[in-house]
């Protein structure tokens, strides 16, 4: 009988160039069928260059039952596809197995594509990706098992939702980190770090009208958002630091700060043991900053924190009251001055552009605020904007479908080429919207001096990088304060650029 499985995980987007976290969607995935006994192996795309398919063919052998990869929306479509058909292309009857984020929303979308993909797991995947692999070894239809669809004989697809009425918890001595060779091969920006990427807590308290939270947990029976304890988080870090040499923590949490004192007894209880390790937040809100005294951030600065990733959004008071994000601009001018005393944590804001009724208006407000809080907090950093993408099952998806008509991508093309990076087209942007949307992408790169203060990197990429960053910033910051939307040759050389690294991807 086949017991062996290889997890892949594909090549990312533009910005899977300068930031590489190791697969943990893979391990979690891969939790109940390593105990269940089988012989699990990891390909990570991103390890490899013009040769990743002699590497994948050489892990290709008759004991491969399925090949499992992880998919997010955008660029990763495009590779995942070529992994599929390319396994196929080895030994058609090794059944591929589309999970993730993507996965999550869109599987009928997915199985369109016969040549790349036999079954799609949506929803939390350890379980049930087991139970379909068990389904596959006996020969059987995966019939009733929550969460999968696949294509039927007769060229149908099924699909079971997922329904999941509780959280996932993963008991940390479970998640198979065995199976990840090498930990150096991961990090961002060429900083050297060990990074392990770990969650505090589960779900969102929160109804933002633009993320697919919501909508996810909207099944979950109970509270929205659940805590895990100080001890059981901290037990978990001192597992990765002492057997993996991990330097660095990244709560991926959705948001960590509903409660204060979660992240407080976290940081207390690291000190306690006296663990050396720096950490970064990925979810922080604006009304949470309010709350948070300078007695708190400098203790989350004294413990190692040297990021927090907070959504600002935008700079209009009628989005953010549309976007749900209890705060006000001034309240985000307050909070930025306020963690501007305390430079050890660089505030790193998200941005959204292109909202269903945001006018051009509205935007240069957005482009004020980046500015302003460039100009208080010099150590913050301000992430390219997002375009507005509407998803299923969020309150500005209705809006949008109903006001403006619109139709999400419906085949693996459309939804492979949703990037920021991307040629934004919606029936609510307006032609001098869309020159402002790429004059702010491609002045956010440049506008907070980013790229001299946080990449340590000497690879040539870096150096042309700093260059670029040397010579263009004066003119970027020009450009945005003065709104110069037009002519603006830089942005089409930016796109020239991103195409052809993604071509070289695409041909790797």
């Amino acid at each position: 009988m086949k017991r062996s499985i290889i997890m892949v995980y594909p090549r990312q987007g533009f910005s899977g160039l300068y930031v590489r976290h190791m697969p943990l969607s893979l391990l979690y995935a891969s939790i109940e069928v390593v105990k269940a006994g089988y012989d699990v192996k990891i390909f990570d795309q991103r390890l490899y260059g013009d040769d990743w398919q002699s590497h994948l063919h050489a892990m290709i052998g008759p004991d491969i039952l399925a090949v499992g990869i992880s998919v997010m929306s955008g660029a990763p479509i495009e590779h995942a596809r070529l992994i599929g058909r390319f396994v196929k292309s080895v030994d058609a009857s090794i059944n591929v197995i589309w999970g993730g984020p993507h996965a999550n929303f869109y599987p009928d979308t997915i199985l369109q594509d016969e040549a790349s993909c036999d079954y799609v797991v949506s929803g939390y995947a350890s379980v049930i990706f087991n139970e379909l692999i068990e389904a596959i070894a006996a020969g059987t239809p995966p019939e009733g098992i929550r969460g999968i669809s696949w294509r039927r004989p007769d060229g149908g697809i099924e699909v079971n939702v997922a329904n999941d009425t509780s959280f996932e918890f993963v008991d940390y001595r479970e998640i198979p980190y065995h199976l990840i060779p090498d930990f150096t091969a991961y990090g961002q920006l060429d900083d050297g770090k060990i990074i392990f990427s770990m969650y505090s807590a589960v779900g969102c308290p929160y109804q933002c009208t633009f993320c697919s939270s919501p909508a996810q947990y909207s099944n979950i029976k109970g509270k929205k958002w659940v805590p895990l304890s100080a001890s059981d988080v901290v037990d978990h870090v001192q597992h990765v630091v002492e057997k993996y040499g991990a330097n660095y923590i990244y709560f991926i949490d959705d948001d960590s700060f509903p409660k204060l004192d979660h992240v407080e007894g976290i940081i207390d209880e690291i000190a306690a043991r006296k663990l050396s390790v720096k950490l970064g937040f990925r979810g922080a809100r604006i009304n949470e900053i309010k709350r948070m005294s300078d007695d708190f951030l400098s203790k989350l600065a004294h413990a190692g924190t040297d990021i927090m990733h907070i959504g600002a959004e935008c700079g209009s008071d009628r989005i953010l009251a549309l976007l749900k994000k209890n705060c006000t601009v001034d309240d985000i001018i307050e909070c930025n001055r306020k963690l501007a005393r305390h430079p050890e944590i660089k505030a790193a804001y998200n941005f959204i552009m292109g909202i269903p009724s945001e006018s051009l208006e509205e935007l240069r407000g957005t482009r004020d605020l980046m500015l302003q809080l460039v100009a208080d907090n010099p150590n913050c950093i301000i992430f390219p904007p997002n375009k507005f993408r509407p998803l299923p099952g969020t309150e500005l998806y209705d809006i949008a479908q109903k006001q403006w008509n619109y139709e999400m991508p419906s085949t693996l093309d459309a939804w492979a080429n949703i990037e920021v990076e991307g040629d934004a087209a919606s029936s609510w942007y307006s032609t001098e919207v869309r020159k402002f949307f790429n004059l702010m992408l491609i002045c956010s790169y440049f506008i907070d001096n980013k790229v001299m203060r946080i990449t340590q990197g000497n690879t040539l990429f870096y150096k042309m990088v700093r260059l670029a960053n040397l010579i263009y910033r004066p003119f970027a910051l020009f450009r945005l304060k003065h709104g110069l939307s037009s002519w603006l040759l830089e942005y089409h050389l930016y796109r020239l650029i991103t195409r052809l690294l993604a071509k070289t991807q695409r041909a790797s």
